[in-house]
This record gives C-alpha cells, structure tokens and sequence, in this order.
C-alpha cells in the first residue's frame, strides 16, 4: 500500500512539473510576442520623429578637437520621447531581420519594451546595447557571424554602420569587459537559461562598404 501510495504521489508530482514547464513555455511565448509588438509599435513615430528632424535641423557645426567639453557635448545622443519612453535610435541587424528602437536608459522593466543602451554613443564610437534574449529582440544573437552588417540610426537620422568581427560568450560578471570593450560597438544579451551572455562586438565600417554588403536599409 505504501508503494502504491508513494507511486501515485510521483506521479501527481511529475505531473504537476509537468503542467508547470508548459505554463512557463507559454508564458515565454506570450512575453515574447509583445516584446515584439510593443518594439514594432514603436517604429512608426521614430521613423517619423527622424524625418523631421532631418527636414528641419540647422546645418552640423564644426567641434574643435581640443575643446574636451565640447567633443563630449557633441558626442551626447539626441533623445525623443515616444509613448512614454526616451529613445536614441534605430538598430537594424538583417541577417536577424531586426529592426528594433533603443531605449536611452537601461533597466528591467524597459528592456521587456525593446533592447536599452547600457554604456556610450554611436558617436563616441562606444556604444553598448543591452537585450532581452527575446526571439523578437536579442534571442538569435549568437547566430551573427563575422562579416555581418548592423546599422544603427540616431534620432538626428545620423546612419553608422557596423561591420561583425566577433561573437562570444561572457560571464555575467563581465560588466566591465562590456564596457571597456575595444569595439565601436557591443550587443549581448543573457543566453537561454541565464548562466551566460551572448557578446558580438563591431567595428565601424563605411556606408561604400555597407552599400557593397547590402543595398537597402529600411530604417531612417
């Protein structure tokens, strides 16, 4: 009796690990498409926030090299607030087929709306983007290869390419390797489980070259 007893207690056990690994599994894909709807919902009003922007700004002065207050002045990041949020641009990754907005600040909560800076700027050639590994957002990172083109549109419709030169993974304590990185720019997000990250580092590349691996971009 005692076996019977325990035999049905594994079991209700097991199913009940059951049930709960596909309510998580459901609740992942349920996160994971409104990542991708609140990112894509996003797009429209940044497109249009650039254009103007592009139609209206005055002509780009030039910045004295030796004046350390204002390289750094120049090289801070036009912020727009667009449903609530402030965001500094566009990043486009087509061998993901990606286009998602970035948000100025990083934290939790935002990085479940799109992927958020972290350290830098496009125009300091430092810049760090966090994500989620969403499938939507961050998730296929790991899949980039070197040689891949990235570009990264700010809100002044300012277009940097980046060329893929590298693709890792990291320790989560390896903040500041993100940050002190040598690539003009770092994406990473966490890999599946938690216990890593996914790192790619980019070089800036030319648009000459850009145009010569792609010839569209759709954001900006």
């Amino acid at each position: 009796m005692n076996r019977k007893r325990a035999g049905v207690v594994c079991m209700a056990a097991g199913a009940v690990l059951i049930v709960s690994a596909l309510l998580l599994v459901l609740y992942n894909q349920q996160e994971d498409i409104r990542a991708g709807q609140a990112a894509d919902s996003v797009l429209p009003e940044m497109q249009a926030a650039i254009a103007e922007h592009l139609e209206t700004a005055p002509p780009e002065e030039h910045v004295n090299p030796f004046d350390e207050e204002a390289v750094q002045e120049a090289q801070e990041m036009t912020v727009t607030e667009i449903k609530g949020q402030d965001y500094i641009g566009c990043l486009s990754i087509p061998a993901l087929n990606l286009e998602l907005p970035v948000i100025s600040e990083w934290s939790y909560p935002r990085l479940r709306i799109a992927p958020c800076r972290q350290f830098g700027s496009a125009k300091g050639d430092d810049l760090v983007i966090a994500g989620h590994n969403y499938r939507k957002h961050f998730g296929n990172l790991a899949s980039l290869s070197a040689g891949d083109l990235i570009s990264f549109t700010d809100m002044d419709g300012a277009v940097s390419y980046y060329r893929v030169e590298s693709v890792g993974v990291i320790s989560p304590q390896s903040t500041q390797v993100v940050k002190d990185s040598e690539w003009d720019l770092v994406l990473y997000t966490c890999t599946y489980g938690g216990q890593n990250r996914a790192m790619v580092g980019c070089v800036r590349t030319t648009e000459e070259t850009a145009k010569g691996l792609l010839s569209e971009f759709s954001c900006g």
